[in-house]
């Protein structure tokens, strides 16, 4: 069995030549298909993300009867390169190369965002779920990566459940909006007023929006471009010299202009509280320099975070993060034993299986051979019902010791005999107890100690 992953990702590789690498979504098939074409028996699967992209591949090299070898790192950096006509050289200077047991460590931790450029974001996991599907859908796996990748979404998701890896959110606008959440109970009531139409604006009100207000109102020195991002949200537009009432009627401020003075001084907002007959205001200034002065935050009912409250929430969140970190390795070292483990048993047990069907074959071709010498009259008719019979009695009878070794291999065993191993030892298989001198040469295996990577690979 063999696995390699070429990468190109943010810790090795330009901007510039990720982009040129990207593989879209639509283009992906056919990405497959030229190497499957290029390594005829192969397994693969490509992830690409804005910060990487990878190329898997596996096989099991007793299935490959073509007679191109395996693709090696180089063999992929290669046809990457020509999927895109740029150089192999620049591929293979920024690109990083797994091997094996490398692979599957690689995944486990990609899929867990260990090494995303946020630690703990989320996206990743729904990436690589996706660039499964998209392999699964073009045929370009087999059992070897539909084992590795369906261990690897439960490890990402195992991760950030129970490390503290994906706790909390790492942008001012999430941050933000999160505030919100935790001081009004609903929204539907409830008008949001955005003050400035820059990038920050459009990045809250993205977040914003998951929260469906009542109401959203957009404010900006120009008019056309407070109206460009009100429209995208479904908000209205008022004009600057109406900030005084939209914040009157307003029940969370977001504000991020870039005024170089405050826009908002105490003694005006203290009518304008006055006007809201103290109806709780939260004010989220994320802009720099801040547009409200500090003392607002004092008057009665109103709750005002600047962006250094919001980036304070965010470093703790960070740190909390960091601190999982550890546990974050040690469980995916434990997944990873665990995952090599479950293909050793399920190549064990592919085996079993073929030697199993053979055994079985010789066994009623010779019945059937000497049925037909103690019965030479039987017409054609006859003996093609008798080898009907025959095929069907044969596959009811495997039926259930082959879906037994089939399930039992997904699982690693902590018994010394392995399912597998106990019916090639039943039927004598591999030459009566070689198979089981072989297998147990060096002693019993735990159910996840890890095994060097020739035990893995053949």
């Amino acid at each position: 069995m063999r696995l390699v992953a070429l990468g190109i990702d943010h810790t090795r590789a330009p901007a510039g030549l990720r982009e040129s690498v990207a593989i879209p979504a639509e283009r992906i098939p056919d990405a497959l298909r030229t190497l499957r074409k290029a390594f005829p028996g192969q397994e693969f699967t490509i992830l690409s993300t804005c910060n990487r992209v990878e190329i898997y591949s596996a096989s099991d090299s007793d299935r490959i009867n073509a007679p191109r070898r395996f693709a090696e790192g180089a063999d992929l950096a290669a046809a990457l390169a020509s999927f895109h006509g740029i150089s192999t050289d620049e591929v293979l200077k920024h690109s990083s190369v797994h091997h094996d047991e490398g692979v599957v460590g690689h995944l486990f931790r990609v899929s867990s965002s260990v090494e995303s450029v946020v630690l703990g974001e989320g996206q990743i996991l729904g990436q690589v779920r996706e660039a499964y599907r998209q392999a699964v859908a073009a045929q370009s796996v087999g059992w070897v990566l539909h084992s590795v990748f369906q261990h690897a979404l439960k490890v990402g998701k195992k991760v950030r459940e129970t490390t503290g890896l994906g706790t909390g959110k790492l942008s001012v606008a999430s941050v933000a909006v999160d505030l919100a959440r935790e001081v009004f109970d609903h929204f539907a009531d409830k008008t949001v007023l955005v003050i400035g139409a820059g990038k920050m604006a459009e990045l809250t009100l993205t977040h914003l929006s998951a929260l469906k207000p009542g109401r959203t109102i957009v404010i900006n020195r120009s008019l056309p471009k407070a109206r460009q991002l009100a429209e995208r949200f479904g908000g209205s537009v008022l004009e600057y010299d109406r900030l005084n009432q939209a914040l009157i009627d307003a029940d969370l401020v977001v504000s991020t202009t870039a005024s170089t003075q405050p826009i908002m001084d105490l003694e005006t907002f203290t009518r304008i509280q006055r006007a809201r007959r103290y109806r709780l205001a939260l004010i989220l200034d994320i802009a720099l320099p801040r547009d409200f002065d500090d003392r607002i935050g004092q008057l009665d009912q109103v709750m005002l975070y600047n962006v250094d409250d919001l980036r304070a929430q965010v470093e703790r969140t960070m740190a909390q993060r960091r601190g999982g970190l550890s546990a974050a390795h040690r469980l995916i070292d434990t997944e990873v034993a665990a995952c090599l483990a479950s293909l050793r048993h399920q190549r064990e047990a592919s085996s079993v299986l073929k030697a199993l069907g053979e055994h079985a074959d010789r066994l009623r071709e010779s019945e059937l051979d000497n049925l037909y010498d103690r019965c030479p009259d039987l017409t054609e008719k006859q003996r093609q019902a008798i080898e009907r019979m025959a095929f069907r009695l044969q596959n009811q009878m495997l039926h259930e010791p082959r879906a037994a070794l089939r399930t039992r291999s997904r699982n690693v065993e902590s018994t010394r005999f392995s399912l597998s191993e106990a019916v090639a030892e039943l039927f004598g298989l591999f030459g009566s107890h070689s198979y089981r001198r072989k297998a147990y040469q060096k002693g019993p295996r735990a159910s996840h100690e890890k095994q060097p990577v020739q035990k893995l690979v053949d």
